[in-house]
């Protein structure tokens, strides 16, 4: 039944507890009401003054402060809507972030971990293969620290059933650490299976550390789950447990995906650790997921990615010599280096430095591309400077394919993604639901040149709010198998008409604006 099922109390928990808090403020303002309103017309006179400085002072504070400014809009209807309960609202849920200090400790190690710079030789290598991703690779350096790397090698899963057996096989021959760093995990097959080779390896001396998001994993493992772990030898932590009682600003969730072994074998994607991913269960229709399998230079980046994130929340005193995690220090024991055939370069995309990295990139694709763009994205919530830089590519010419799911895992998500299409079919885009499930792969690919894959979403949260990762590629062997991949999906998919998205429109269009306005929270 359900309501056994793990996490199904802690949910509900949470959800009184916020409802509480919610019918506290609404009961706390009609009192207030009342009581001003039998106090006369002078306390009526006072209440009406009052909550207008206060809803001017919040919406000068809403607009002066550095949300983007789809959040802030939103923000600045509740306050003028409601009246005391908007503000209160707002002082109470919004911009919600983990502590200044914890910040500062983040930013201490994204800026201090050694980080590799783009050589001048790859910088060359670059411009040579593709001139306009020159400039995509400093930026990336500039924002996330990690600079592109040759002499690595990507192997790409179109499906998280093929990435399975092949991340079993490679815990499997881990010798000496094993980092492991995923949103979501939950009992089943995938877990149990990395699960027994995480327990084997402890238990012969491997450094093994597992980091789960704690919100993530709500309802998937028990309430304090990385007790059992340690109990096993492995080194492990929930991210950021949720305190429904102490403290409700959760919304920086870790929603990266690494797994780095002995530091020159990394998996990484949009694959969590459940069975969903690898369709040994079904949810939502065959989930659509992929990952990469990154071999060589570039894992060092994977690598300081986790460290960073371990060390800033569990041993922020701790001193990291750069040389004992290079992928040449233990390579040998896989084999020789690959060979350079293009270029890797891992990125970072941290909610506490402002600078949206993931957005950054996808719209310099899109901005870039002269042929053709291709990407897939589970939710479509472009803010306006993404829509734009999507529907101005196509203006242009080029050949933009989006992949959609077409059965949703969160319907008033879905509605909303449905609700941008308008814009972008009268701009030329085609959009295709996959129409077998559900897609959960976020991946671009332009001009048989470029392409990234990773965690980050086309919604607020991810792109503004969570711990994210992601790997940008140019000029890899791997992207023929990823455009292909997009091809082989568009051919199982629908391609939605403007005229059916103008059907959909006249049956949805009052609910669709209605969610809009709440697209930022959700």
């Amino acid at each position: 039944m359900k309501f056994l099922r793990a996490g199904f109390w802690q949910k509900a928990v949470i959800a009184l507890t916020l409802l509480l808090e919610i019918s506290v403020i609404v009961a706390a303002v009609i009192l207030m009401t009342i009581y001003w309103g039998q106090a006369g017309e002078a306390a009526a006179i006072y209440m009406v003054v009052i909550l207008f400085i206060a809803d001017v002072v919040t919406e000068i504070y809403i607009i002066n402060n550095d949300s983007p400014d789809v959040y802030k809009i939103t923000w600045m209807f509740f306050v003028g809507a409601l009246p005391a309960l908007g503000v209160l609202l707002y002082v109470l849920f919004a911009n919600k972030t983990t502590s200044r200090r914890q910040r500062r400790k983040y930013l201490k190690w994204s800026r201090t971990i050694r980080k590799d710079p783009s050589t001048p030789q790859i910088l060359q290598g670059v411009y040579d293969a593709c001139p306009d991703a020159v400039g995509q690779v400093k930026y990336l350096e500039f924002a996330s620290g990690n600079g592109a790397y040759d002499h690595s090698e990507v192997t790409y899963f179109s499906l998280g059933d093929e990435a399975f057996p092949v991340m079993l096989r490679e815990l499997k021959k881990a010798k000496h650490y094993i980092f492991f760093e995923y949103f979501i995990i939950d009992d089943g097959l995938f877990w149990d299976s990395v699960l027994e080779i995480l327990k084997e390896k402890a238990k012969e001396g491997v450094d093994v550390r597992v980091m789960y998001d704690d919100v993530g994993c709500l309802g998937t493992v028990p309430v304090h789950y990385y007790k059992k772990l340690q109990k096993y030898g492995i080194k492990a932590h929930a991210f950021s447990p949720f305190k429904p009682f102490i403290d409700i600003r959760m919304n920086n969730r870790d929603h990266r995906k690494i797994l780095v072994i002995d530091g020159h074998t990394c998996f990484t994607g949009g694959i969590n650790i459940a069975d969903e991913y690898i369709n040994k269960i079904v949810r939502f229709g065959h989930w659509k997921d992929n990952a990469i399998m990154i071999k060589g230079e570039a894992v060092y980046g994977f690598t300081m990615l986790f460290l960073g994130n371990w060390n800033a929340n569990w041993d922020p005193n701790a001193t990291i010599d750069p040389a004992a995690y290079r992928p040449s220090v233990y390579m040998g024991e896989e084999g020789p280096m690959p060979e350079s055939h293009g270029f890797v370069q891992p990125y970072g995309d941290l909610p506490f430095d402002k600078e949206a990295v993931g957005e950054r990139l996808y719209i310099s694709i899109l901005e870039k591309a002269r042929h053709y763009v291709y990407f897939s994205t589970p939710y479509l919530i472009p803010d306006e400077e993404m829509k734009n830089a999507i529907t101005n590519a196509a203006k242009r010419g080029v050949d933009v394919r989006i992949l959609t799911p077409h059965i949703p895992d969160k319907k008033a998500v879905f509605h909303i993604s449905r609700s941008y299409y308008g814009d972008l079919l009268k701009a030329g885009c085609k959009i295709y639901e996959y129409t077998p499930g559900f897609v959960h792969e976020k991946m671009f690919v332009a001009d048989d040149i470029v392409a990234t894959v990773g965690t980050i979403n086309m919604d607020y949260r991810s792109l503004y709010l969570h711990l994210e990762c992601g790997t940008f590629m140019v000029k890899v062997p791997a992207i023929k198998n990823m455009k292909q991949d997009f091809l082989d999906t568009f051919a199982l998919s629908e391609q939605i008409s403007l005229a059916t998205w103008n059907r959909w429109y006249l049956r949805h269009r009052t609910y669709w604006a209605l969610l809009r306005v709440l697209s930022p929270m959700l």
